[in-house]
């Protein structure tokens, strides 16, 4: 084995035994992650459900209460009522803290509280993918394992190079002469086919982690107080309705400080799914309603173009079902590789046996 084969094999090798048991958890708690719109959804039906359909939505007979409520809190709205029998769903935040509350989107009136809604599953499911449920250095260790797997998928290619047709034509055979040729071929065939994918998890879920990491270097949150919002939300949102037709309002933000500005947060019909479902947004002010200029995604530079996909491109959330059951496919395949990676190692580390020898019969000789 040449010197420079060797080393790529030591690299994949220490890379996969220090950071497989975290690539293992990141890649389940993946796959959970993404379907977590319809986990929440089936388990909060009874909370979103309205018992007589509502006839308009009407935020403004909601948002101050809630304010006054909620000092301290930063407020949004992760999605508008999709249908009128839907309650209005405002989510609220205070660092790792979530609180969700159900309102009338017609009447204004309060329908249910969630006073911890950081312990439901999926956001559960979604710190782990994201800190290891560790805060700060969980984040610093998942940005390091999303560096590990990336060498693992570049020093995977090299090794098994020669084997991309092979294993793309089905003409690679999973070898069942022992448990470590079994698994050995196993290996093999599922790095190749899960090569593509892996390097789209890497580069789409390192650039997440930096940025995650930048935020929680720069310190804690900063103290959060919602000015009174003096104008009409919903003229704001009719006005932006008016004047930018194709734009589709999906979430809503509100300030958390006087100098902040009401956000209505959305996509263009004409946009690219991949672009995500919040992405662009038009401010509005809070006293006076009055518009800013709009911040569409299909406008800025091909970078920033990029880097807002990444969000939406990583978690399938850009495509229906049958996008969304390939990535939970695909994204068992680093799991996979994980515990076949190990299982490799462990039998390599069993002392060979010796052939036992054949006795030979001596043949009876027939008279």
């Amino acid at each position: 084995m040449k010197k420079r084969v060797k080393k790529t094999f030591s690299i994949h090798h220490w890379c996969g035994l220090i950071a497989g048991m975290f690539i293992l958890v990141i890649s389940l708690s993946g796959v959970i992650l993404v379907f977590d719109d319809d986990i929440d959804e089936a388990a909060f039906a009874s909370h979103a459900q309205l018992q007589t359909p509502a006839k308009a939505l009407h935020v403004d007979k909601s948002i101050n209460w809630v304010r006054a409520e909620n000092p301290g809190w930063d407020i949004r709205v992760p999605s508008l009522p999709a249908s009128p029998d839907e309650a209005l769903h405002y989510e609220l935040r205070q660092g790792q803290l979530r609180r969700w509350l159900f309102v009338h989107p017609e009447t204004g009136e309060k329908l249910s509280t969630v006073g911890q809604a950081h312990n439901r599953f999926s956001y559960v499911v979604l710190n782990i993918h994201y800190n290891l449920l560790s805060g700060t250095p969980g984040k610093i260790v998942v940005l390091l394992v999303g560096l590990a797997l990336l060498l693992l998928t570049i020093t995977g290619f090299i090794l098994y190079r020669r084997s991309l047709v092979k294993v793309l034509t089905f003409r690679q055979k999973i070898s069942f002469k022992s448990r470590r040729s079994m698994f050995s071929s196993l290996h093999r065939i599922i790095g190749v086919w899960a090569l593509a994918f892996n390097l789209l998890m890497c580069v789409t879920g390192l650039s997440l982690a930096i940025t995650v990491v930048n935020a929680a270097l720069k310190g804690g949150p900063k103290e959060v107080a919602v000015p009174e919002i003096t104008t009409s939300v919903d003229a704001a949102m009719a006005a932006a309705k008016a004047a930018y037709p194709d734009f589709e309002i999906t979430y809503l933000r509100f300030p958390v400080n006087a100098e902040g500005k009401i956000q209505l947060m959305g996509r263009l019909a004409s946009d690219p799914s991949y672009y995500g479902r919040l992405y662009s947004k038009i401010q509005a002010d809070y006293s006076t309603g009055a518009l800013s200029d709009p911040y569409f995604v299909r406008d800025q530079p091909w970078l920033d173009r990029f880097l807002t996909s990444l969000h939406p491109i990583h978690f399938g959330d850009y495509a229906g079902l049958f996008v969304k059951l390939l990535y939970a496919f695909f994204g068992l395949m680093p799991g996979i590789l994980s515990v076949s990676g190990f299982v490799i190692w462990y039998y390599r580390q069993q002392p060979q046996q010796e052939p036992k020898p054949v006795q030979r019969k001596m043949a009876k000789v027939v008279r």
